[in-house]
């Protein structure tokens, strides 16, 4: 079956509402592959996307369009989508197949794409929702088969989250050390990636999970899926009694906020010769006295989502054990702008899961 367009939801100016529009969409030619999306999950980044830039910190914010992305942008990058047309090039999926998106597309020559590791590309970034149409869309056109893993029997709407929330807490859980079950770790922010975390966390390693959020109803989930205390991090005395609580024994500590106040309270959290991994992207300066990188020999880094070997590995994982399920909250597409809203004001637990 051919498509001669596709359908999707896209905003026409930073900071807009997205409307529906339909653009053409020619026939697949050489690698490129055509999906029939059927789901497609919602990534708190995307509110940064659609106002333009992320907050640097000082009142400086990225630029999106300074750095090349052109409107209107068509977000979504939790795809997935059924294979209704191939090129004639296309060799590793058929049609009929079902199958996830990776979406962080890079150069595919230098050094670092060569690695695997596409989604870290400086030289030639073209990420579906940003730079390319995503999938707040029915149709979506992908440049090369590579891109795209069979999910075979796994549920389709929980699959789409592999292609962020899934491979962003892998990436970061695979930067933790070896922990034992005395072990303490703390998981800041249990939105969707979060979430998402906190239930791969608990089927990986036998540490004790410390999930802190501000939200009662966050709590109470991350509990139920595989964390052992939680804590709202607004209460009085919140570093003094979680560390208290925790022995002092916080080994690593995953800010999936990336505010200025989640990475400061990670740090502090984390004991001597602890690591604090920063995921999240609300923004802002890090800061912290120089002698304490010393005196506490604490290790910092960050993780940026994930690469294609990454999601490979999380959909077999997948297939061979039953992992802990995060709450999903599927709606239709035209309720894009409402999800939107709610993601904005704190009202989602779990990921938003869209279908066309």
């Amino acid at each position: 079956m051919k498509y001669h367009c596709a359908h999707r939801w896209a905003f026409n100016a930073w900071g807009g509402a997205l409307q529906e529009q339909e653009d053409a969409l020619a026939p697949a030619t050489g690698h490129e592959v055509t999906l029939r999306i059927t789901h497609c999950g919602m990534c708190h980044s995307d509110v940064h996307i659609r106002e333009g830039g992320f907050d640097m910190g000082g009142g400086k914010l990225s630029s999106l369009e300074r750095s090349g992305v052109r409107l209107p942008v068509t977000m979504g990058h939790e795809i997935v989508g059924e294979v209704v047309e191939i090129g004639p090039d296309v060799k590793d999926v058929s049609v009929g197949m079902q199958v996830v998106a990776y979406p962080w597309l890079g150069c595919g020559a230098c050094a670092v794409c060569v690695q695997g590791d596409e989604h870290l590309c400086g030289k030639a970034a073209r990420n579906l929702g940003i730079q390319v149409p995503g999938g707040y869309a029915d149709v979506l056109r992908i440049s090369h088969e590579r891109y795209l893993v069979p999910i075979g029997t796994l549920e389709p709407a929980r699959a789409a989250t592999f292609a962020c929330a899934g491979i962003t807490a892998l990436g970061a859980i695979r930067k933790l050390p070896a922990l034992g079950a005395d072990d303490y770790v703390a998981i800041i922010g249990c939105g969707g990636v979060g979430m998402t975390g906190v239930a791969l966390l608990s089927a990986t390693s036998k540490a004790k999970i410390v999930a802190i959020d501000p939200d009662p109803a966050k709590r109470e989930a991350a509990l139920a899926h595989g964390a052992s205390l939680a804590f709202d991090p607004g209460m009085a005395d919140a570093l003094k009694t979680i560390s208290k609580t925790c022995a002092g024994n916080i080994a690593a500590a995953i800010d999936f906020v990336g505010a200025e106040s989640s990475s400061s309270l990670a740090v502090n959290l984390v004991r001597r010769t602890g690591l604090v991994v920063i995921v999240g992207l609300f923004g802002g300066e890090f800061k912290m006295p120089l002698p304490m990188f010393a005196l506490k020999s604490i290790t910092i880094t960050g993780s940026y989502v994930g690469g294609l070997n990454d999601l490979r590995e999380l959909v077999a994982l997948a297939q061979r054990q039953r992992l802990p399920q995060i709450p999903l909250d599927r709606r239709p597409m035209a309720s894009v702008n409402e999800a939107l809203d709610d993601l904005i004001n704190g009202r989602v637990v779990g990921r938003v899961v869209l279908q066309p």
